[in-house]
Parts: C-alpha cells; sequence; structure tokens
C-alpha cells in the first residue's frame, strides 16, 4: 500500500516544474554578422607561414571578386613566384569565408610531380585585417601533406 501512495509523489516529481525556456537574445546579439560579398571583395596582402618548416613561408597577393553568378573567385600570387597565378573560389559560411584552389604545380617542383591543392579557413579580426588556416594536399585527394596559418590585410 505504501509503494501506492507514494506512486503519485515520483509522478509529481518526475514531471515537476519545466526549465524555463532559454533566452538566446543576449547570444544572437553576441553573435558577428553574418560575410556579404561587399566584406571580401579587394585586394589582400598576406603572409602565410608554416610552423614545421619555416622555409615554406611566404608572402602573397590576392584578389576576390564576384564571378557575377554569385559566387566569388579569386587569384594569388606569391612573392617567390610572381609569375604563377593560382585560381581558387570563395565560399561565405556566415562569418568565415573557405577558400579552396584550382590544381596548380609548386614553383620550383619538377615537370612530373603531382599537382596540389589547398583549402583555407579565414575569419576577419576587424577593421579589414583577416586570419586563418590553410591546409594542402595532391589535388584530387584528401590526405594534407602541410598545414599552415595565415594572415592578410584587405583593401576594398
Amino acid at each position: 500500500m505504501r509503494k501506492l501512495l507514494l506512486l503519485p509523489l515520483v509522478l509529481w516529481a518526475c514531471g515537476g516544474a519545466k526549465d524555463a525556456p532559454m533566452d538566446d537574445s543576449a547570444a544572437m546579439a553576441a553573435a558577428p554578422a553574418a560575410l556579404t560579398d561587399a566584406d571580401v571583395t579587394g585586394s589582400y596582402a598576406g603572409a602565410t607561414t608554416v610552423p614545421a618548416d619555416t622555409t615554406q613561408n611566404t608572402t602573397w597577393t590576392a584578389w576576390i571578386m564576384s564571378d557575377g553568378m554569385g559566387g566569388l573567385t579569386g587569384k594569388i600570387v606569391t612573392a617567390s613566384a610572381p609569375a604563377d597565378t593560382i585560381s581558387f573560389t570563395q565560399t561565405l559560411s556566415g562569418d568565415s569565408t573557405i577558400n579552396a584552389s584550382a590544381p596548380f604545380t609548386p614553383p620550383g617542383a619538377a615537370a612530373d610531380s603531382p599537382q596540389m591543392a589547398w583549402i583555407s579557413i579565414g575569419r576577419t579580426s576587424g577593421d579589414n585585417a583577416w586570419t586563418g588556416t590553410v591546409a594542402w594536399m595532391v589535388a584530387g585527394s584528401d590526405s594534407v601533406t602541410m598545414t599552415g596559418n595565415w594572415t592578410a590585410t584587405r583593401t576594398p
């Protein structure tokens, strides 16, 4: 009989007061605004560092433009190989950019070397300053051969 009398009490305790719904307005107010094409188009002067191999550190210039069909495309030239231009596409994802290069032959590589590609993710840190990470891989593969960090300043 005691168990029967305790059953309503246990049910009341388990199904008691519900937590008040969380107020996400403070979190939403603190979230950075999503990027637009106007926030990213322009020219960039940047530098990439590869912590594992300082001989791979380089400076570069990039240009990002609208492709006229709702996408963003770019070109990048490194100081070490000014005659070589690498094309890339850029996708906006909230407050970040995702950049993916076309396959390219690394400067100074043998003619029979495999083509490479890179993917980078970047964010603005304000005042047209950008930071990000980059991963290089053999084109058509997802095996990362090297990673690094980059910084850049945008000129709209």
